[in-house]
């Protein structure tokens, strides 16, 4: 009888189990077709009188490129245009898009050009399973029947979201059979690859494994098929767990996302993936289908990621990505509607997906800076440790620098974009004020110069069988309390090691503050070239003109000038030590974007601004003001904020009641700081392995000085280390249990590993 009774109640409970889920299934589903109707905006809406009396009798448009199989281009297949005027068409009659027209709603005229479109495509649709991820290879020759791409990618993921878009909006129609059937088979090829290693892409990971399952629980939707519903909500948000070996692909704990084996990508496959889960979490939201607290987790660090790496152009009142965080997709003009020329993420959605995270994973504030275009402003600094990238923020600034190590890589050639993007990630400093400093010159610009880098000028051959490399060196890592922070970067020419430097950036209150040293050149193509570091290739302004050592000089179109300052476009430079070698060059360049991508802006001419100095072999420092005054950099001129250090190898920077030290692998371990802005006598620091430490004296209370110690291993293979500090003035006293006192006071500290790997650690001191 018991057991009887048992087996009762499991039944009961699986029933109320499946009769939850029916019911969350039909939630999603008329969440997910108020979602797919949304997806045809005011300005395509604007079209569908036109396209509907266009269209012709077969059901395309004759502005459409319909090219196919391999005359077809490979990235951005034009033929998608077909697709979204589909779209546009079906969202017009499903009567779910608020800015179509009352009268479109249930129009016929309007449902029968969208299935006559549909129709037209599934006619073509090809046959043969090889053409899904070998198209023009042996399994899919040229010339095999259909419509398919030699880019996997449009025929994995762009055509499924499409098609499983449009047969969602005319669901609720009388479809034949053949479009019932095609709005399976088509996701579904995809969806057969979930556990498979592809030869061409290899396993599905990252963002392309969450845009598979998106299209596999549209598939499921459509053909009421729980189980695949089920098992893709899983696998998507299965996909939002964190990454924690070096160069996975996804979210990692410091809110970077990598693809491609460690690429930062959090501007274009992150925001895809971005864009899924706001999708995903906003029609799962309140269902059992909703993300775990494991998944929130993540978002959560991934979100808050995102928005140190989007900025405000001020001309335009648009958001934007960081260049570092869009990789390849530089290569794009912003007419091209790529990552380039938005963040593509809706920000009320976002906060519609995230409204009931809470506590530690609240995210309104995040929310409101997004949707607000940052009227509150982002400030700090911020490490991202497991992408070798550091963001510094201030109100009227933000820094963005990018490393590579031998967890990295530095970019990538695909699909034609990015043939000549080998200097991108080695060092990079990009610097955003106005916010259209770079926008829509890379056609133009001189890809040799890229901002920020360090190398053997002109010594390196651009060309697309030599973009992409990892890093050789391990010792590259980012070190941040908060507020100021310091990149290390020990650097080995990952393409054929004909250069070799160590270079520190330590970002401060107004400024960076750039260290290069130990600078080596190897080879017989280095020999007579100097090695350079450009200080900025940008969007000219002001004409020709720039200011060295508070002199106005005109430049011609090249100009070779030394100085101790330059000033342009409000930004300012300071050579500490000896005066800048600069060469100088503003004017207008002319390119062709079709030659770096398969962008449709064509040849364009713009004003272009760029400057490099040579740098010795020696240490050598100069300081960066972005968005400064003439008084500001005259006044650092004549007494300078912030001195360079080189400790016999140890470089390091002091100032204002701050000091950075970097202990390199072969340096010493003892440094000893003889500064009067930071401490009236000697002040020493001994290490027991190397790191990266920075030191903020706080303000005086009741007699004493909080002195903050930041600690990170760029190696990232250290599970702690111990620091010594000792003072000839001032006594030191602990204020941590990890402190001990004796001569000076000893911090045992405790270092993460795993994927916090590289994190800063902090412990306070009495000064």
């Amino acid at each position: 009888m018991l057991l009887t009774r048992l087996l009762a109640a499991t039944a009961a409970l699986a029933s109320l189990v499946k009769a939850q889920n029916t019911s969350d299934v039909a939630l999603i589903l008329e969440r997910r077709r108020i979602d797919m109707a949304d997806f045809t905006t005011p300005a395509v809406m604007a079209n569908v009188s036109m396209w509907l009396e266009t269209q012709s009798a077969e059901g395309i448009w004759s502005d459409v490129d319909y090219s196919i199989g391999c005359d077809a281009r490979r990235a951005n297949w034009p033929i998608q245009l077909h697709w979204i005027r589909v779209i546009a068409l079906a969202s017009a009659w499903s009567g779910l898009n608020p800015n179509a027209p009352a009268e479109y709603n249930g129009n016929e005229a309007l449902l029968s050009a969208a299935l006559k479109g549909m129709d037209w495509w599934f006619e073509r649709d090809y046959s043969n399973p090889g053409c899904t991820a070998e198209g023009g290879k042996a399994p899919c020759p040229c010339g095999t029947p259909g419509a398919w791409n030699q880019n996997w990618f449009g025929n994995v993921i762009l055509i499924p979201q499409l098609v499983t878009t449009a047969c969602l909006l005319v669901m609720p129609a009388n479809l034949t059979d053949l479009q019932k059937e095609k709005c399976f088979t088509i996701p579904n090829r995809s969806w057969e690859l979930r556990d498979l290693d592809n030869p061409t892409f290899g396993v599905l990971t990252g963002a392309n494994m969450v845009n598979v399952m998106q299209n596999s629980i549209s598939m499921g939707l459509f053909t009421n098929n729980e189980t695949i519903i089920e098992e893709a909500f899983s696998r998507a948000m299965g996909s939002y767990l964190f990454a924690d070996a070096p160069a996975q692909d996804g979210i990692h704990r410091d809110g970077s996302f990598l693809q491609h084996d460690g690429i930062l990508y959090n501007g274009n496959y992150g925001k895809d993936a971005l864009n899924a889960f706001i999708q995903l979490e906003g029609e799962a939201i309140g269902t059992s289908f909703a993300a775990n607290d494991t998944v929130r987790e993540a978002i959560a660090a991934f979100i808050r990621g995102n928005e140190w790496m989007i900025f405000r152009d001020k001309t335009t009142d648009r958001l934007l990505w960081d260049i570092n965080t869009i990789g390849r997709f530089l290569t794009f003009h912003s007419s091209d509607l790529q990552t380039s020329a938005d963040i593509n993420f809706n920000a009320t959605k976002l906060g519609r997906a995230v409204e009931d995270f809470s506590g530690p994973l609240y995210l309104g504030n995040t929310v409101h800076r997004l949707q607000t275009n940052f009227s509150q402003p982002l400030t700090g600094n911020r490490a991202f440790f497991a992408s070798d990238y550091m963001v510094h923020r201030r109100r009227n600034f933000m820094l963005a620098n990018k490393m590579l190590s031998s967890r990295s890589w530095n970019a990538e050639y695909t699909n034609s974009a990015n043939p000549y993007g080998f200097f991108l990630g080695q060092g990079t400093l990009f610097s955003y004020v106005t916010g259209n400093e770079y926008k829509d010159i890379q056609a133009g610009w001189d890809w040799h110069l890229i901002p920020g880098t360090t190398s053997i000028l002109n010594a390196a051959p651009l060309r697309s069988d030599r973009v992409g490399f990892m890093g050789k060196l391990s010792y590259v890592g980012v070190v941040s309390d908060g507020e100021f922070g310091a990149s290390v970067m020990d650097y080995l020419d990952p393409a054929d090691g004909s250069l070799a430097f160590r270079k520190v950036w330590f970002f401060l209150e107004r400024s960076v503050l750039v260290t290069t040293t130990k600078v080596v050149k190897e080879g017989p193509a280095a020999i007579d070239k100097p090695v350079v570091t450009v200080l900025d290739q940008r969007t000219a302004v002001g004409g020709a003109e720039a200011e060295v050592d508070r002199e106005t000089v005109v430049i011609p179109d090249t100009l070779n000038i030394s100085g101790t300052t330059l000033m342009y476009g409000g930004n300012g430079y300071l050579s500490h030590g000896v005066p800048f070698n600069l060469t100088l060059s503003a004017g207008p360049r002319t390119g062709n974007w079709s030659a770096i991508s398969t962008s449709t802006a064509g040849v364009q001419t713009v004003d272009i601004f760029s400057a490099y100095t040579t740098i010795p072999s020696s240490t050598y420092s100069y300081e960066f003001f972005p968005g400064t005054t003439r008084g500001t950099l005259r006044r650092e001129s004549r007494r300078p904020s912030t001195t360079p250090l080189d400790l016999d190898g140890v470089l390091g920077a002091v100032g204002e009641d701050r000091l950075a030290l970097i202990f390199w692998p072969d340096s010493p371990l003892t440094a000893c700081v003889s500064h009067t802005q930071f401490d009236s006598g000697d002040f020493s620091v001994t290490v027991d392995k190397p790191v990266a430490l920075l030191f903020r004296l706080g303000r005086r209370r009741r007699g004493v000085r909080p002195l903050t110690v930041t600690v990170a291993n760029p190696s990232q293979t250290l599970s702690g280390v111990t620091v010594t500090l000792k003072s000839s003035t001032k006594r030191l006293l602990c204020a941590d249990e990890r402190c001990t006192e004796g001569d000076g006071v000893v911090l045992n500290l405790r270092l993460l590993t795993g994927g916090f790997g590289g994190s800063s650690v902090s412990v306070n001191v009495n000064f």
